[in-house]
């Protein structure tokens, strides 16, 4: 049936459409006792009911149950009246009632079975029309997307290694993205580029195993970044998405070149800074200035050490705090200590940081070991300075302790030194806690680690 006439019949009413079912049977069944009569005059001996079973059959059809029943019936009447015309009384009646019963059941059983059918092929009709929307759906999207698409097999060698892909299918994007064309479909990665890189190799694995992976990566032949979302369909099949991230990396890359001369700037200004302090201190007539100016050339080092240290991590805004705790105390360990009389121990757990609070948490531990070093141990005692960071969850500790002589009533809250040391708390959003003698303990809890603070009264330092 044309598209336009299948579309003209839908839209008939509800009524109608349930009165064609019964018709096709009465039409069926009409012509099929119009052919049985006019073949009956020629060939005497036919059966009744042979032309009658692709009636029923064609009425369950397209009607279903109630168009096959009606057939049924219809048919039935008409093969009793042809056996008693044909026989007439020369027929037994139990013979034409056994013809008609055996006739019904037969009949009813082609019915079933058409109905069936029909039920079969509409599920089926209307699975093929949602699988084809679904598929235009699909091929909208991935005709659409910006985002490269790509559906890979893997090949695997005989001990089970991944080592090769099959480009099973390819969108416009991911075509255009890499330069290439539609003839990398149906075959091998290593037919098209050469050997699949290592990295995308161990990542196409781990999205085997059952995980989804993911990777930057360098096409060296379409000099793009790329970014492959991998993702595992079926125990042989991955899922690619690929997202083109070249403008990203450049600038990442320009602002990584910008941060690098900004922070060796300013390293050089705070040696130049240090250097002058540390020759005013040496011509100073005061022994109280003297110390003063290097006091303030320790804390220009410890913030120097934080800038050092962005050169030794991926990330530019946070620091690898125990490797900087540590070369800070071993540097304040060769200024401070001049014999094996005391030790500065350091135990810290690894805890990335931010920028300023590494800064701030620094110049904390620089002022506490300087006057434990000073003040702790007077000679010719012996002792040790410990330093201790925790990572907990959601809570960094920092501790700086020493048995040594214990601190004087009014010393904590007293001195530019503790003034420093708690307003540089104070603007990490963090506690100072001092335990009482033997020796003295400083600790400093930061509960909520890295956020930012946002009460402007604690930015200041003093």
């Amino acid at each position: 049936m044309p598209r336009r006439h299948f579309l003209r019949f839908a839209q008939l009413p509800a009524w109608a459409l349930r009165l064609v079912g019964p018709l096709c049977a009465i039409a069926f069944v009409g012509l099929a006792s119009a052919l049985r009569i006019g073949f009956g005059r020629l060939l005497p001996g036919l059966t009744v009911f042979n032309l009658y079973y692709p009636a029923i059959l064609g009425a369950a059809l397209i009607g279903g149950e109630l168009a096959a029943a009606i057939a049924l019936i219809l048919s039935a009447a008409f093969s009793w009246l042809m056996l008693r015309n044909a026989r007439g009384l020369l027929a037994p009646m139990e013979t034409v009632v056994l013809n008609i019963a055996i006739y019904v059941v037969a009949g009813a059983f082609v019915g079933a079975v058409g109905a069936q059918l029909r039920r079969l092929l509409r599920r089926r009709r209307r699975d093929i029309v949602r699988l084809a929307d679904r598929e235009a759906r699909y091929r909208a999207l991935f005709d659409g997307v910006s985002e490269g698409f790509a559906l890979v097999a893997g090949v695997w060698s005989e001990d089970g290694k991944l080592v090769d892909f099959t480009v099973e299918e390819a969108n416009p994007a991911l075509l255009i993205m890499l330069g290439i064309d539609m003839q990398i479909v149906g075959r091998l990665h290593s037919e098209i580029r050469g050997a699949p890189p290592p990295e995308y190799v161990a990542a196409a694995a781990q999205a085997f195993r059952g995980g989804a992976a993911r990777l930057e990566f360098y096409a060296r032949h379409a000099r793009r970044w790329l970014d492959i979302r991998i993702t595992r369909l079926n125990p042989n099949r991955l899922a690619l998405i690929v997202v083109d991230i070249t403008e990203r990396k450049a600038t990442e890359s320009r602002q990584n070149e910008m941060f690098d001369e900004l922070n060796h700037r300013v390293k050089n200004n705070l040696a130049a800074v240090s250097a002058m302090l540390t020759m005013q201190a040496r011509v100073a007539d005061d022994p109280r200035v003297a110390e003063q100016l290097r006091k303030a050339v320790d804390r220009i080092e410890t913030i120097s050490d934080v800038h050092a240290s962005l050169y030794r991590v991926s990330s530019k805004d946070e620091v690898d705090f125990a490797a900087y705790l540590r070369r800070l105390c071993d540097r304040l360990s060769a200024s401070l200590v001049e014999s094996d009389r005391l030790r500065i121990e350091v135990d810290a757990d690894p805890t990335m940081t931010p920028l300023d609070e590494a800064v701030s948490l620094g110049l904390v531990v620089n002022e506490l070991v300087t006057n434990a070093s000073k003040h702790a141990y007077p000679p010719p005692a012996k002792g040790v300075i410990q330093v201790q960071l925790r990572n907990a969850p959601g809570e960094l500790v920092l501790k700086v302790s020493d048995q040594g002589a214990g601190l004087p009533e009014a010393a904590p809250a007293s001195g530019i030194g503790m003034r420093l040391v708690r307003s540089l708390v104070r603007q990490c959003g963090g506690e100072l806690h001092i335990a009482p003698p033997p020796g003295a303990t400083f600790t400093v809890r930061l509960r909520e680690h890295g956020a930012p603070n946002g009460d402007p009264a604690q930015n200041r330092l003093l």
